[in-house]
């Protein structure tokens, strides 16, 4: 199978991330996409929400999306959420499957500051989705193997229907629909009662499985 998967906190889940998973997954003919929560991010503060919240968040917003799953792999491991370490653990559990990494431009920009994140290019392909204000420079490390290994979605498909694509490698750059949303401003708002401002960003049975168990209240 050929599987995308998206990582986060998910603190809480929403549509900015929904919707442009569903875009890559359309757009790039994937068979599923999993949705992948962190235990304990390395580039973010600790969520607010437990792991066990944030696992049945996604599970009630992943319920919208029928190639949707959710893989908590990294929420049993009581160590630092690091990419490279659970894509090899899933390249050893799941070796006859392709996996298609998603990011925005801006981890692309600062994937350097990654563990090992050369070696993520012999776990995965990277998608990633533009970012507004993020642009990769000829200086930055990544830039050069940018060069030699962006694709976009049509070369990718192109070169997969006819058995020219390796497993691994491309980094393929995909054009998604701009989302409003952010997880830090729907905490916020929650925090001090403006429910009805989250409702357009967040899956109705989230918004009230929030509400049920009084997260993000101050």
């Amino acid at each position: 199978m050929r599987i995308g998967i998206l990582g986060g906190t998910f603190d809480p889940v929403h549509y900015g991330h929904l919707r442009p998973a569903a875009e890559v997954l359309q757009q790039l003919q994937l068979d599923q996409l999993w949705l992948m929560p962190n235990n304990i991010p390395p580039h973010k503060q600790q969520a607010s929400a437990s792991a066990g919240q944030r696992l049945k968040m996604l599970q009630l917003a992943a319920a919208h999306f029928p190639q949707f799953a959710i893989n908590a792999i990294e929420l049993e491991r009581a160590t630092l959420s690091y990419s490279v370490t659970t894509l090899q653990h899933l390249r050893q559990k799941h070796p006859l499957d392709s996996f298609y990494f998603i990011m925005g431009t801006d981890s692309l920009v600062t994937l350097t500051t990654w563990q090992n994140w050369q070696e993520l290019f012999t776990l995965c392909h990277l998608v990633v989705c533009y970012r507004a204000g993020w642009q990769l420079q000829p200086d930055n490390p990544v830039y050069q193997e940018w060069q030699q290994r962006r694709q976009t979605p049509a070369q990718h498909l192109a070169a997969w229907k006819h058995g020219e694509n390796a497993a691994v490698g491309n980094i393929i750059m995909v054009d998604v629909t701009p989302q409003p949303f952010s997880s830090s401003a729907l905490r916020k708002a929650i925090a001090i009662d403006q429910l009805q401002s989250c409702r357009e960003a967040l899956p109705t049975e989230v918004l009230d499985y929030i509400v049920s168990q009084q997260l993000y209240r101050e």
